[in-house]
């Protein structure tokens, strides 16, 4: 099933470098976070990375916060074209200003369903894609085992 955003492979990667450095601060904390709770750090995987930025604008581009795609498409369809892991996961955000990856990742810890997702030690890889669109940030993680 395609990708629900037409893969423009030079905007991708202007919104990839762009972002890069908050994306990469989210994996640290949520690594040091993982360590704390004695579990392996995530690797950052570039398959996870491209379809979470892609899910970002997806979602930034359609004004809508899901974990469907604006083409219907689960993340769990998204994900098995990026992995063949048994084990996947997705989490989401929507940061309004200037909230950064301390803010996200705090978001996260403090909801149930988020904080099982960063803490899963079926977990091995890891993609983020951040967005940063009218003022508001969206951020998605894609987790694989």
């Amino acid at each position: 099933m395609p990708l629900a955003t037409p893969v423009n492979h030079a905007h991708v990667r202007a919104h990839a470098a762009a972002n890069h450095g908050i994306e990469r601060r989210i994996v640290r904390l949520v690594n040091r976070i993982r360590r704390r709770h004695g579990l392996a750090p995530l690797y950052r995987n570039s398959r996870l990375t491209f379809v979470a930025g892609l899910h970002s604008l997806d979602m930034a581009r359609h004004n809508e916060l899901s974990h469907s795609s604006s083409n219907g498409q689960t993340f769990v369809q998204r994900l098995r074209y990026a992995t063949h892991a048994r084990v996947i996961g997705e989490t989401i955000a929507e940061v309004h200003g200037r909230g950064g990856a301390v803010a996200i990742v705090r978001a996260w810890m403090h909801s149930p369903p988020h904080r099982a997702e960063l803490l899963c030690p079926s977990f091995r890889a890891v993609g983020v894609g951040s967005v940063h669109w009218g003022g508001t940030r969206i951020v998605t993680a894609d987790f694989a085992s």
